[in-house]
């Protein structure tokens, strides 16, 4: 199944009920690189792909072609398992016990961060396990 990745686009989100998507798996964009730093921290290099006057801009005052974004360690932790194998669910279950929160702490705070990822173009999902 081909997803239609968006970097930089506001996606919409579709409205779907709690149980739905805690059977999800969370898939990373191929075009978000990132890389593990010494303390465990993972940081995002996001392409950067300005348009009309940016463009431009751009090329005159050499801008960076793209972002560099650094995650805390518990978006480190939820990054890694967003690899189209582990269901949002055993994501949850993973924080509960790593970060010793009750069910609803961390749903509530790892339906926020997997949000925010995907209206950026960063993750996607997917109703199958992805190989």
């Amino acid at each position: 199944m081909p997803l239609n990745w968006r970097i930089g686009k506001a996606v919409r989100k579709p409205v779907i009920a709690r149980e739905q998507a805690l059977r999800l798996y969370p898939l990373r964009n191929p075009a978000v690189r990132y890389e593990t730093r010494e303390n465990g921290c993972i940081v995002l290099i996001v392409p950067v792909r300005p348009r009309g006057l940016w463009r431009l801009l751009g090329k005159i005052f050499k801008l960076p072609r793209e972002h560099r974004i650094e995650l805390d360690e518990t978006g480190s932790t939820v990054w890694a398992l967003c690899d189209g194998q582990h269901r949002v669910d055993a994501i949850v279950q993973k924080l509960m016990r790593q970060y010793k929160l009750e069910r609803r702490e961390a749903e509530y705070a790892l339906f926020a961060f997997l949000d925010t990822l995907m209206r950026r173009g960063f993750i996607a999902y997917s109703k199958k396990r992805v190989y």
